[in-house]
């Protein structure tokens, strides 16, 4: 080979073996494009097609420059998009082609199965009944290149952004919208959000911080469309009239657009009509005319971002556990660095309440392995939880205490106030006196004990059903996995100031066991008292270099990264107590 010479790459290969086929054997079929897009393209390819309905179609096929990684694409008139089906904006056919190791191999064949994809769409597309059946398979999509299209022909909306917050429907139902816009933004928003009924969309844009800007409020309308109702593009409302019939039609006839806007108009600034086919929504900004009587009202189509919980959390799927936990209230003692992101964890789990307990302040030494973080030093540690969750998470609510476990337990808990009560502190005392006072102040609710042993070596949780109560003496021994020296702490030049090396990756796979027996234990997955154990491997330990005596459950094995997971009866563990 020449010094000169340069080897050909697997892509260069892969290309020179498809254009060779379609220069050769595929030339009765398609012709080297003259004109090559240089955007990526390698080499590029046409082939015409007659339809029925439209006539003869130039259709191009290309390769990318790193074909085969990125398998042939294939692009129509753009004009076809929302005409027939899996054609995006620009042109691009969405073949479903998805590139697999073989294409390096064979890459001829992945070009022929996307040709054979592009054969089989054209056929059906001949049908229209297969062509509204797939606009309506996946409408939503079609519906954001529609908001896309619409946007190019009418110019920009007044709002960049929209938030909803559904609820279930009935019926068609009034609604409140909160605009929000910047001092150089006089007719345009950069977020509306909208909520059904009575419900203040500006205290959930802060809740959020979503608030930015000046505020103006205005009007919603949400209508519900029957699930078997056709909507496809070309169902799809561009004018006022259109939106006016179809709400009307909607509705059987009880609901105009028209008269909502005329009885809104004095006081709303910003109009949306939100129509819900099942679950899946979309929006119309209405702009009253300028002059009423002798210009229409306009209006805009525009894709919505629902923010609402069973959305949010569930994506509206295994809604019949959420709305269960939804009903749950929890207590959960110690914001520390387990207690933290097991709170985290149970919010985003759905639990409708989360009242936090916890005395200390923040302080800078834990950042590593907390989810609090530098700003929220000196801070109480449940208050800038709560705070912390209360943004993040859609509909929950949350109460934090800074107060000493025992002493609010004591003093603020009832009988029945609570459907679980979570142990995170760690110490002691504080099972112990879970323990006397469970009777008094907690009543028939599951209570559970979490916590780490040292380095995070392994984590356990302790669920006690009613009639079960964590052991007055305390036998933390007969959970835990090893027998550790009296203090294994890194001392620190102040009183009781040592701590234990380990950081968030540790302590976070620790709340992701400990989150998810909770969850189990909270739908009723658990039926009797046990104790659930995160062990990690021998091999862990012994890289600790500490003397500590490892116990039968410490699991054998070459790396310190594995860990096994296990589950004892209560009974088993403590036998009588």
């Amino acid at each position: 080979m020449p010094d000169h010479a340069v080897a050909l790459t697997h892509f260069d290969k892969a290309a020179a073996a498809v254009e060779a086929w379609l220069d050769g054997p595929g030339a009765a079929f398609a012709t080297r494009t003259r004109q090559l897009d240089p955007r990526r393209k390698a080499a590029s390819w046409d082939i015409e097609l007659q339809h029925a309905a439209h006539g003869r179609q130039r259709i191009s096929i290309y390769i990318t420059r790193d074909f085969p990684a990125t398998p042939p694409q294939v692009r129509f008139d753009k004009s076809l998009c929302l005409i027939l089906p899996h054609i995006e904006e620009d042109g691009r056919f969405c073949h479903g082609v998805e590139a697999v190791p073989a294409d390096f191999a064979d890459p001829i064949e992945a070009m022929k199965e996307v040709l054979r994809r592009l054969g089989a769409f054209w056929a059906s597309s001949h049908d229209p009944a297969w062509v509204v059946n797939e606009f309506q398979r996946e409408s939503l999509s079609y519906w954001f290149r529609f908001c896309l299209q619409q946007k190019s022909v009418r110019g920009a909306p007044g709002a960049s952004s929209i938030r909803i917050c559904l609820t279930e429907l009935e019926g068609a139902a009034e609604g409140r919208v909160a605009a929000y816009f910047k001092k150089d933004q006089k007719a345009r928003s950069d977020l509306m959000v909208a909520t059904v009924g009575e419900a203040d969309p500006h205290g959930l844009a802060v809740r959020h911080e979503w608030a930015q800007g000046t505020l103006a409020r205005g009007a919603a309308l949400f209508v519900p469309l029957p699930v078997n109702q056709a909507w496809a593009p070309q169902n799809w409302p561009r004018t006022l009239d259109q939106l006016e019939h179809l709400v009307a039609q909607a509705t059987d006839q009880t609901l105009s657009v028209k008269q909502w806007l005329e009885n809104n108009q004095e006081k709303s600034k910003a109009f949306l009509v939100v129509l819900v086919q099942g679950k899946t929504c979309y929006g119309y900004l209405v702009y009253p005319p300028p002059v009423k009587h002798v210009m229409e009202a306009t209006i805009f189509p525009m894709p919505l971002d629902r923010v609402d919980a069973n959305w949010a959390l569930a994506r509206d799927y295994g809604i019949d556990v959420l709305e269960l936990r939804r009903k749950r209230r929890v207590l959960v003692l110690g914001c520390g660095s387990l207690g933290t992101p097991v709170v985290e964890l149970l919010a985003r789990g759905g639990f409708g309440e989360l009242h936090l307990v916890d005395k200390e302040f923040f302080s800078s030494e834990n950042v590593a392995r907390h989810l609090l973080g530098a700003k929220d030093i000196s801070a109480a540690k449940s208050h800038e939880l709560a705070k912390r969750i209360r943004q993040q998470v859609p509909g929950i609510a949350l109460k934090a205490y800074r107060a000493p476990a025992i002493d609010w337990i004591h003093d603020q808990c009832k009988p029945g106030a609570y459907d679980m009560v979570v142990d995170c502190t760690g110490e002691s005392t504080v099972r112990t006196a879970l323990a006397y006072l469970r009777q008094k102040s907690l009543g028939p609710c599951v209570v559970a004990h979490a916590w780490m042993e040292p380095f995070c070596a392994a984590a356990h949780v302790v669920l006690l059903q009613p009639g079960d109560d964590w052991p007055a003496t305390d036998p933390r021994d007969k959970v835990n996995v090893a027998r550790w020296p009296n203090d294994t702490r890194v001392q620190l030049p102040a009183c009781n100031a040592g701590f234990h090396p380990y950081g968030a990756a540790d302590v976070f796979q620790a709340a992701g066991f400990v989150a998810e027996r909770l969850l189990a234990a909270i739908d009723g997955k658990v039926s009797q008292s046990v104790v659930c154990s995160w062990v990690r491997s021998a091999t862990f330990f012994e890289q600790l270099g500490v003397d500590v005596q490892l116990g039968p459950l410490v699991p054998s094995a070459v790396s310190g990264m594995d860990a096994v997971q296990t589950t004892r009866k209560y009974s088993d563990v403590f036998g009588n107590g």
